[in-house]
């Protein structure tokens, strides 16, 4: 067979009308020369020849010579019936891949044809293409070579240069970008761990937050508080935008502190002193995670004391608002001194802080004593934690109240009963130092026996939970040289009955006990007239009785039914001291307008 050599496409013509179909040329192929089983090449080829355009090919001998040469046998033609069949098969067979290549080359010329005739391809393209290929999705156009353009090919050039320089440019630019955010993380990160390694150096726990794997937290909270605050004792540490770490402590959960008041009569006269908000002078992390600690403390502490103050409703404890409220005085008197313990938010403005008052310290020493006696109880929850627990029982362990507002009041009822017995003794001593009687006082304060004993706050708070004790003595001389002590002890326990208790002992006579300070001071009052009253009977001379139980002077005179009395009357509650007759007295102050002269010289007038 000859080599294909070379091979070319041409369009349809545009005139496509002028052009036969094929389905028209095989019909008339058929009506001309029948079916094509009757064709064959040599019968074509004889019919050409016989025309004089070919001579006879000399294929078929040229075709037996090469099977013969090559040892094969000559395919001769059908003699049985059966192999006529087999050939017909297979006539059949070539025939039918015929057929398929032509429908094929039909339906792609058709659908090529279709995006700029689709009428007539329409009409040719097979159903089965129809559904699978949309119509008019391929097409073809006809491309001539078009003159070349320097001038475009240069703007052409130059355009993507500057495309790819621009791209360049941008690619620079992300890099840049990409490196100072990077350069910018990595401080941010190096600032993070810093502060994280700082806290955990100090001693703080740095940890991860439950649940949240991801996050970091730092413990500040105390593992022997109560459930409800001890689980609040954790606060995660987050990265701000600067990458400076901030404490999150979760909603809702300011900063508060615990405030003592002194007040009487509605005024206030001291105050503790209550934390600044961290972010007015301290903005360190480690600050900000003390300042979180103190509060979750306080508020702990507050929560402890409205617990105990339910109980201790029958002693003159109540609650107004968000304060609790304890009057010292005994009497429980409207004016009287006022405690006042409350919970405030330091977001706030509290103006008695920025005062200042004559009890700022006393008031602060009690919250300090308070927060001491809360850490007191944490200690002792640690050690029955720690010691071997009791057997399983069904009977649950209810929690204990802690002992802090008891303790606590034991010592400003002590604090307020010291008070009225050195405010007494004060009166006292001025009133008989201005009627020229000789004293000397010693005032009641507290004692701490064994101080090298209260080197450590456990053993502070041991000795804070103990019955409170002190004492005081006075002692006037008379003109007779005979000194008339007096002592005073003041004894105040956390039992039931809280409360101070007043013994009062004189010479060579039983002591007396008084649960109220005003019995103690009348008595007082009595025992100090009763004595001045029996050194003016000394000092007066023989004729004179004295009674001590009244302080009264009696004389009796040689005539019947006549006799001269006088009367030494002491009031400590207002500071005087009278020495009087049925006509004539004489009286001293502790303040204000005095006599001038001394209890003796007027005594010694009086009997002129």
């Amino acid at each position: 067979m000859a080599t294909l050599t070379a091979l070319s496409l041409t369009p349809w013509g545009h005139r496509a009308e002028e052009e036969t179909a094929l389905k028209d040329v095989l019909a008339r192929v058929n009506l001309e020369r029948g079916h094509f089983r009757t064709i064959t090449e040599g019968s074509l080829q004889e019919e050409v020849a016989g025309d004089g355009a070919l001579e006879l090919s000399e294929s078929e001998d040229e075709e037996e010579d090469e099977e013969k040469a090559d040892g094969r046998p000559a395919k001769g033609k059908p003699t049985t019936r059966q192999e006529l069949f087999n050939a017909k098969l297979e006539m059949l067979q070539h025939v039918g891949a015929a057929e398929q290549d032509i429908l094929m080359a039909l339906d792609f010329i058709s659908l090529l044809l279709s995006k700029d005739a689709p009428g007539p391809a329409n009409a040719t393209i097979s159903p089965a293409l129809r559904q699978v290929v949309p119509v008019g999705t391929l097409g073809t156009d006809v491309w001539e070579r078009m003159p070349q353009d320097k001038a475009r090919q240069a703007q052409d050039e130059l355009l993507a240069a500057n495309v790819r320089m621009e791209s360049l440019q941008q690619s620079a630019d992300i890099l840049l970008s990409a490196a100072n955010r990077l350069q910018d993380n990595v401080r941010k990160e190096t600032q993070y761990w810093d502060e994280i390694l700082s806290i955990s150096e100090k001693g703080w726990n740095v940890c991860r937050i439950p649940g949240q794997q991801h996050r970091l937290g730092v413990t500040f909270g105390f593992s022997e508080s109560s459930p409800e605050f001890s689980r609040r004792g954790i606060a995660a540490l987050n990265v701000g935008s600067d990458g400076s770490v901030t404490l999150d402590r979760g909603f809702g959960a300011k900063p508060k502190a615990l405030r003592v008041l002194l007040r009487n009569g509605g005024a206030i006269f001291g105050s503790s002193k209550i934390p600044s908000v961290p972010e007015d002078r301290e903005r360190t992390l480690e600050a900000r995670i003390r300042y979180a600690r103190d509060s979750l403390f306080d508020e702990e502490l507050y929560h402890e004391m409205v617990r105990e103050s339910r109980l201790q409703a029958s002693i003159g404890v109540s609650m107004k608002g968000n304060a609790i409220i304890f009057k010292p005085s005994q009497e429980r008197a409207a004016n009287a001194t006022e405690v006042l313990f409350e919970l405030i938010s330091l977001d706030e403005d509290h103006t008695p802080q920025a005062e200042s008052h004559s009890q700022n310290d006393a008031a602060q020493a009690i919250a300090i004593a308070a927060r001491l006696l809360l850490t007191q109880a944490h200690r002792e929850r640690l050690k029955k934690r720690s010691q071997v627990p009791p057997p399983l029982s069904e009977k649950k362990d209810e929690r204990a109240v802690l002992p802090i507002l008891r303790p606590v009041m034991s010592f400003v009822l002590h604090q307020y009963a010291q008070d009225e017995v050195n405010a007494y003794l004060n009166r006292a001593t001025a009133i008989l130092s201005a009627a020229d009687i000789t004293n000397t006082c010693e005032r009641a304060g507290f004692s701490l026996a064994d101080s090298a004993r209260l080197s450590t706050a456990e053993s502070l708070v041991t000795k804070f939970m103990q019955t409170w004790v002190s004492d005081a003595t006075l002692t006037v001389t008379a003109e007779d040289k005979m000194p008339f002590g007096i002592q005073i002890h003041l004894e105040t326990s956390l039992s039931y009955d809280i409360g101070t208790t007043f013994v009062l002992t004189f010479p060579g006579s039983r002591a007396f006990r008084f649960s109220l300070f005003d019995e103690l001071r009348e008595t007082v009052d009595n025992a100090v007239a009763s004595a001045l009253a029996k050194a003016l009977a000394s000092f007066a001379g023989d004729g004179w009785r004295c009674n001590e139980r009244e302080a009264l002077l009696t004389k009796v005179g040689d005539d019947v039914g006549k006799s001269t009395d006088h009367w030494v009357t002491l009031d400590g509650g207002i500071g005087t001291l009278s020495l009087s007759s049925p006509i004539s007295k004489a009286s001293w102050k502790a303040e204000g307008e005095s006599e001038e002269r001394s209890m003796w010289a007027a005594f010694g007038e009086m009997l002129r």
